[in-house]
């Protein structure tokens, strides 16, 4: 028989235990990790009184990792808030393996070459990383251990198992001539720790580990550790970080063949079907002695007698060979890494397919129950470098792109600046964009998709300037704020700061309108009490001559009084002469909302956007960011992207 791990927390109590009118009081005399979801939100006070610890509260989902007794788990279950609590349980590394695999995925032969994961980041849930090794550079991390003991984090993410360093090496060892090199040596990787130094751990601390990947952006995670059982917690925190775009590679496991009457030997969590589960071959494409095998095995990779980094208190050298599904699964992370460099618009899903195409097939033909679709494989399609996109700059924020070549190879086609899609089908022979100081990576897709394979072309731009302190070319709204510094409505501030995060008052609102529009402001400031004098004062007077802005029927205007997502809408909307809308797009936006016709007309024209849960929150107040991503894409169509 196999034998489960488990690791329980053991403590002694008595406490009285209130639930519900029909519950009295309960003894308790052993404790035991738990998760309970909640049907809403998690109520903090009913775990408190009738828990004997809360050991963590999950963002992402309704639920939270407690301490409970027999008796407590029992009641809790029948308490209407509560839709479900089960035992935690325990999970840990998939097996002792490590790397000669490098050529065998196509590490070596990488189209262009020049692709190394640079930008991708990576969450490696494991045992950690050991961040002092020479090898590795560690870009953030986080532990989760406290939950199942308060000093489980003393050493913050360090790798105190071995284990989760080794996975890093394969995944991400430095490319500089010194012991391994990774398969994507510039990803950023993150040490997400959630296994002790025994390499236990607990679905709770798993569940962690994935929800902070989801709140921290991760582009892919690699589980390499396992469990042999189904768990529904596990599960909704690994469909939720799917759902999220993340891609989840986790190893098969280490069970060798199903046992008699069984269909699978694949663990979780690379069982569920959001996750690209990966067993193990030897360097003649044999599956591992001990690898899991079943319907669920997605791909197949490196995984016997790997060499990778470990930390130096487990060997000197700093390097150590293991096998195993856990060396196996970061091979494919490897190759995810490299895939999302090379395609950014690629959804997971879309990454996840042309990994399944590219694979070779091994085994059976087609799918099997051994290598999956076959051994994993780097996409070897070439990118259409041939077409060349000249470029100026004017060291104030302009760049002008010469796209004619494009408009020849293409007819159309979309645009993708740092990975983030910036304009859809483009026919002109120039394009022109803004931003700040420093390298900027575009990349030209066709309109249409082509029949076969996936064409683009490569730009990287080195932007001569400005520069701001607190406005770098990965914030969103470079672009945008800085149309407006080009064109003179935006400015910055003396300490070279131009505060995008500064939340927009009304007087500051109605200067750059007015500046966009290039109102006349001669005209003395007479209209408002309390509007008569400042650098805000002539504008309003113009604005509000013009009908734009109009003041609260005391006669003020109250010029510092922050502005909302509403008033906003109308000042872009009367100032660009934007005929009104009924009809709305956002579930919080109706007839009885200050300026929703506004709004909808916005919304209408690709001007304003709402936020992910389908709202507008009109309510809201505005920052200088937001008001100018709105204000630049009113008075520039262009800068707009057409649904």
């Amino acid at each position: 028989m196999r034998q489960t791990k488990y690791l329980l927390l053991f403590f002694v109590a008595l406490f009285f235990f209130s639930i519900s009118p029909s519950i009295s009081k309960a003894n308790t005399t052993e404790a035991k990790g738990a998760i309970v979801f909640f049907h809403d939100e998690v109520n903090h006070a009913l775990l408190e009184e009738n828990t004997e610890g809360i050991n963590f509260i999950f963002d992402e989902l309704p639920a939270a990792a407690v301490d409970v007794t027999d008796e407590q788990k029992k009641l809790l279950a029948s308490h209407p808030e509560i839709q479900m609590i089960q035992y935690d349980e325990p999970v840990e590394k998939s097996g002792q393996v490590v790397p000669w695999g490098y050529k065998m995925v196509g590490a070596d032969k990488r189209v262009p070459s020049t692709l190394s994961g640079k930008g991708v980041k990576i969450g490696i849930i494991d045992s950690g990383i050991d961040t002092k090794h020479p090898d590795l550079q560690v870009a953030g991390g986080a532990c989760m251990m406290k939950i199942l003991d308060v000093r489980g984090c003393s050493n913050s993410y360090n790798d105190d198992a071995g284990h989760g360093t080794h996975v890093a090496g394969v995944i991400g060892a430095k490319n500089n001539n010194v012991g391994v090199v990774g398969v994507a040596p510039q990803a950023q990787l993150y040490s997400i720790k959630v296994l002790d130094k025994n390499g236990l751990g607990t679905i709770s601390t798993v569940m962690a580990g994935i929800e902070w990947g989801i709140k921290h952006d991760m582009d892919v995670l690699n589980i390499s550790i396992t469990s042999p059982d189904y768990n529904e917690a596990l599960e909704r925190m690994v469909k939720q970080a799917y759902d999220s775009g993340l891609i989840i590679v986790a190893a098969a496991g280490n069970e060798g063949p199903p046992w008699s009457g069984e269909q699978s030997s694949v663990q979780y969590p690379a069982k569920f079907n959001e996750v690209i589960a990966v067993s193990s071959i030897d360097e003649k494409k044999q599956y591992g002695e001990l690898s899991s095998i079943g319907s669920e095995v997605e791909l197949a990779a490196p995984g016997e007698n790997i060499y990778s980094t470990v930390p130096s208190s487990f060997n000197a050298s700093g390097y150590d060979v293991m096998s195993g599904t856990s060396m196996a699964t970061p091979y494919v992370t490897g190759l995810v890494a490299l895939y999302k460099e090379k395609y950014p618009e690629m959804t997971n899903r879309q990454i996840r397919t042309l990994l399944q195409k590219n694979a070779i097939d091994l085994g059976a033909r087609g799918r099997d129950s051994y290598y999956g679709y076959g051994l994993a494989q780097m996409d070897k399609k070439p990118s259409s470098e041939e077409v060349i996109v000249p470029y100026t700059t004017d060291g104030q924020g302009k760049i002008t792109l010469d796209t004619s070549q494009l408009v020849n190879k293409y007819k159309s086609f979309n645009i993708y600046r740092s990975g983030k899609l910036i304009a859809k089908n483009v026919t002109d022979p120039t394009v022109v964009d803004y931003a700040t100081k420093g390298s900027i990576q575009y990349r030209f897709y066709p309109a249409t998709a082509p029949t076969s394979g996936i064409d683009f072309v490569n730009l990287q731009v080195n932007n001569a300037g400005p520069v701001f302190k607190d406005l770098s070319l990965s914030q969103w709204y470079n672009r945008y704020m800085m149309y407006l510094y080009h064109q003179k409505i935006l400015q910055g501030y003396p300490d070279n700061t131009i505060r995008p995060t500064k939340l927009l008052t009304r007087g500051e609102a109605a200067i750059l309108i007015g500046r966009a529009i290039d109102v006349d402001t001669s005209k003395p400031p007479t209209t408002f009490k309390d509007a008569k004098a400042g650098v805000s004062a002539p504008y309003i007077e113009a604005l509000a001559t013009q009908n734009i802005v109009s003041g609260y029927p005391d006669g003020t205007f109250r010029p510092n009084e922050q502005v909302t997502r509403s008033q906003m809408a109308i000042l872009i909307a009367k100032a660009y002469e934007i005929a009104p809308e009924t009809s709305s797009s956002f579930k919080d936006i109706n007839s009885n909302v200050t300026g929703s016709e506004y709004i909808n007309a916005l919304a209408a024209q690709n001007i304003v956007s709402g936020y992910p849960d389908g709202t507008f929150r009109p309510y809201g107040t505005i920052d200088r960011a937001s008001f100018s991503v709105f204000l630049a894409k009113a008075d520039n169509e262009d800068l707009r992207i057409t649904k």
